[in-house]
């Protein structure tokens, strides 16, 4: 039995020039449940061997990986180490000398099990998982239900006796037995209503993310800081730190940041105005690190997080971040629908808008609809940067169809001429494809999809949430991804050409590439302006 909050597997060296762990929670599923991790190692010998490793590198990078809602140990693995093969295989010319590949495991619960060749084990977890649901079930609610399915049944029967003994002329009979019908009906649904929303894990998901994902990741980054400290010999640059978060792990990540933002920091305090120039959180954290990339693909959380305002937590996080890129999807109906639907009952805002989720975020050209253009939209035919600011960046990206960013900004009416949502780069794969197919979507070449579309989404059977990343063909988002998180957009770039020196003509020629599989791209003003194309005019984050 584990007496540790976390558990440190190391990868597989044999062909890899870069280690990689495993980091896993011990929380439990259910509070009531006992600790059976079985830990090989000591995780303070592990944390040891970790930071001996990035000391012996001046430049050193870890990239952590984290996973989302309803996921399994096995399967969470399996995508960290393919992370670490994909990157291995393709970018190891290119990362840092010091690079080591982390996938932290938070103990999300794998409602519906999907191993292979284990289909009646899979059947057996899912029925031992409503069973215990329903033993859970509240008093009072579980009263309520089977009250509903009595009277369910003795309006049943009265119908039935009706109907032989032809008593159709017993009019109170039949009003009897019909309203039994309808109150044991409005009892029964919404008692089911509950009782689903309790056995696909999500609200229970959320719960551990925020409660044991995100404070068990602070804590071994807390840890991994003070080994550092402990051996430190001097060492003149900070490890950077670089994170991927799918679904319900870009929640994780976010605030893990939040959290291991040094609230002391003087550059961070600025004044109480919701407005504050004055504060420049630094990109340093803790001792030893430096936030470098975020990725985030189909994220699982509110797209007010790019909305400038008192009501968005994690504004100063995102802030300290050197890059940051967003792959989103119109045509993800998990995000669309699933958790939409169950945010409506927890997230607070009083209008439809205000409950969407950030992977569904769009990049749309108004005034333009149509998509006459694929690849970087803010970048013309000869290269050049079309510099949009402030609302005019916003008025590029989509909520749904009548509701651009700059729209919902204007709601929250926030005095800015700049906003959080520029820092970013989106990578809208709604018409993504490869070999003629849709990866994440039908790839429908519309400005909007409509209620037909979803549906037809829906019965395609499509991955819109996880097909940037698991779908067998999607060969170019896992480029993007694997590469922007691991060597960063400027780097990638020279592998498109090594012999081509020229920024410009590299972005180019992503560009091009982008447009040819039907992604949509709204270059952030900074990164352009960090290629050197822009003169440093562009990077300014004071004005953030």
């Amino acid at each position: 039995m584990s007496r540790h909050l976390l558990s440190i597997e190391p990868f597989d060296m044999n062909g890899f020039r870069f280690p990689g762990y495993m980091v896993s929670s011990t929380a439990p599923i259910n509070v009531e449940d006992k600790d059976e991790t079985t830990i090989d190692r000591d995780p303070s010998e592990v944390l040891k061997e970790i930071a001996d490793y990035l000391q012996q590198h001046e430049d050193a990078e870890i990239l952590i990986a984290i996973h989302g809602y309803n996921s399994s140990q096995s399967g969470a693995r399996w995508w960290y180490e393919e992370i670490r093969r994909y990157v291995n295989q393709n970018f190891a010319n290119h990362v840092s000398p010091g690079l080591m590949v982390i996938g932290y495991r938070w103990s999300s619960e794998n409602v519906f099990p999907n191993e292979s060749g284990q289909k009646s084990s899979s059947i057996l977890k899912v029925l031992q998982g409503t069973i215990k649901a329903f033993k859970a079930l509240p008093k009072p609610l579980a009263i309520a239900g089977i009250f509903g399915v009595l009277l369910a049944v003795i309006g049943g029967i009265f119908n039935l006796v009706i109907a032989l003994f032809n008593l159709v002329d017993s009019l109170t009979i039949l009003i009897a037995s019909s309203l039994a019908l309808t109150l044991s009906l409005s009892i029964v649904v919404v008692i089911l209503t509950i009782f689903i929303l309790r056995i696909s894990g999500y609200f229970r998901d959320t719960y551990r993310a925020a409660n044991f994902g995100v404070s068990d990741l602070v804590e071994f980054i807390r840890q991994l800081d003070n080994q550092l400290v402990g051996q430190s010999t001097n060492r003149q640059k900070r490890v950077r730190l670089s994170f991927i978060g799918h679904s319900m792990g870009a929640f994780v990540v976010t605030n893990t940041v939040r959290i291991l933002s040094d609230v002391f920091d003087r550059d961070s305090i600025g004044n109480l105005h919701i407005k504050n120039q004055k504060k420049l959180p630094s990109s340093d954290i803790g001792n030893a690190f430096r936030l470098s990339r975020l990725v985030l693909v189909a994220p699982d959380i509110s797209a007010e997080a790019i909305i400038s305002g008192r009501g968005n937590p994690l504004k100063s996080s995102l802030r300290r971040f050197d890059e940051a890129y967003l792959f989103s999807n119109e045509g993800d109906m998990v995000l669309k629908i699933a958790s939409t639907a169950a945010n409506y009952f927890s997230f607070p805002t009083s209008t439809r808008d205000g409950g969407y989720r950030l992977g569904n975020v769009i990049v749309r050209s108004p005034g333009k609809f149509g998509l006459e253009k694929s690849g970087i939209v803010n970048l013309d035919n000869s290269g050049q940067l079309i510099p949009l600011c402030g609302i005019e960046f916003l008025e590029r990206l989509y909520l749904r169809e009548g509701m651009p960013l700059s729209k919902r900004q204007e709601q929250i009416d926030l005095e800015s001429d700049r906003f959080i949502a520029e820092l970013f780069t989106y990578f809208d794969c709604t018409n993504y494809q490869e070999n003629g197919r849709g990866i994440v979507s039908q790839a429908l070449g519309k400005s909007f999809l409509n209620f037909k579309d979803y549906v037809a989404l829906i019965l395609s059977g499509a991955d819109g949430h996880g097909g940037f990343l698991f779908a067998k063909d999607a060969n170019f988002s896992r480029r993007l991804i694997y590469g922007l998180s691991s060597i960063g957009l400027e780097k990638l770039l020279m592998t498109i050409d090594a012999n081509q020196g020229d920024h410009q003509v590299l972005l180019k020629l992503f560009s091009q590439q982008c447009g040819e599989k039907g992604i949509q791209v709204l270059l952030a003003n900074e990164r352009y302006d960090r290629l050197g194309l822009a003169s440093g005019k562009l990077s300014d984050r004071k004005a953030f």
